[in-house]
């Protein structure tokens, strides 16, 4: 009772998953056998420990950052990926902002995104492209307006390097699409919108996604491999249990039997009910030497009651006769019949035999002397 109280939440729990988030053909995942789900919730389990200590340390190093102050901007015409990428990728680069230039967006992985094209300090082609969500565009065109006047303003971008690939594809496609030559080496920044220490330590907050979904899928690996565990452990309890009662009524079984044959007594005391009838007990020798003993023949109550009967005398034992025979051949007598050797040889081969019988052999000898 116990056992089935402590799965039932499991398994409201199995059917809620099984019903709503997977589908028919991926539930045999739920018949896997618990130890396969511990193994995967300690495997993600560890996964999850190394981003939290990645955690820790962009926690550590966006303080560092800070105090540290903003790095010297970079003119993007003379830009390098490999010297002007500071801490957690940020970059400070320096360029024209056009006000004619158009805006553009982006939806490569379903979360939309808009950008504003920088062009170099030199004026020469669109060397970077800064990405915001759409509903923050108009922030950064403020932010970057305010930092000069007219149609062409110098400023100044500080935020974090994009190495998103499938950015930087949609928006060379979107570039193709507004007509506008970009630069073979086009530059894709997240800008930071209003405080740097802020950007920086929310950038290093956010890190924590990544350590809350393993661990939530750990906790989740670990939840069923538990209730793995329990229901088969409810099930042998189960058959345990199973087993100790019909071993119990296996052991009444065998009493009752054995108490059965004590009240019934010696072997050849058989009761009258027996299938068999009644056993006669087989006489004792007193010699003591060992000598084979032969088994009586079972006798039914009949054959009893008639044994204990009074015997006939032999007078009045009647043996009836055997009726007279009577042939069914013609003539009667057996139509079975003797040949002779001549008789068998002329009726086989047409003619008799050329022996003689010993009788005319000896009157023939006779009569010559």
């Amino acid at each position: 009772m116990t056992s089935s109280i402590l799965t039932m939440p499991f398994r409201i729990v199995f059917g809620i998953l099984k019903f709503f988030l997977f589908p028919w053909y991926v539930r045999w995942i739920f018949r896997l056998p618990w130890i396969v789900f511990a193994g995967l919730a300690a495997w993600v389990g560890y996964l999850a420990y190394q981003e939290y200590e990645n955690y820790r340390f962009n926690v550590f190093e966006a303080g560092y950052q800070v105090s540290e102050g903003v790095p010297d901007p970079t003119p993007l015409s003379k830009w390098n990926s490999v010297s002007d990428v500071y801490s957690n990728d940020e970059v400070h680069v320096s360029g024209l902002y056009f006000s004619a230039l158009p805006q553009g967006q982006f939806d490569p992985v379903g979360l939309e995104r808009g950008f504003i094209l920088l062009a170099d300090d030199q004026g020469r082609e669109v060397k970077a492209a800064l990405v915001v969500r759409p509903n923050d565009l108009p922030f950064l065109q403020r932010q970057l307006e305010a930092q000069g006047d007219g149609d062409r303003i110098a400023v100044n971008v500080n935020g974090t390097l994009s190495r998103s690939s499938d950015w930087l594809s949609a928006i060379e496609t979107e570039l193709l699409v507004m007509n506008i030559p970009g630069s073979p080496d086009l530059v894709v920044i997240k800008p930071f919108l209003g405080n740097r220490a802020d950007a920086l330590h929310d950038a290093a907050e956010n890190s924590f996604g990544m350590v809350s979904l393993l661990g939530g899928l750990a906790g989740v690996l670990a939840f069923l491999g538990a209730g793995r565990f329990l229901s088969g452990r409810g099930a042998r309890l189960a058959a345990s249990a199973h087993q100790s009662r019909k071993s119990g009524r296996e052991v009444q079984a065998e009493k009752q039997a054995a108490q059965a044959a004590q009240n019934l007594g010696l072997p050849d005391q058989a009761p009258e009910a027996s299938p068999w009838g009644t056993f006669q007990p087989q006489p004792r020798d007193t010699d003591t030497s060992d000598k084979p003993t032969r088994m009586v023949k079972p006798q039914t109550p009949a054959q009893v009651k008639a044994s204990r009967a009074k015997p006939k005398r032999e007078a009045d034992v009647v043996i009836p006769t055997e009726p007279e025979y009577k042939s069914v051949f013609p003539g009667g007598g057996s139509a079975f019949r003797f040949k002779t050797a001549d008789q068998i040889i002329k009726q086989t081969f047409g003619v008799r035999s050329g022996l003689k019988s010993s009788e005319q052999t000896i009157k023939s000898s006779k009569g010559e002397e």
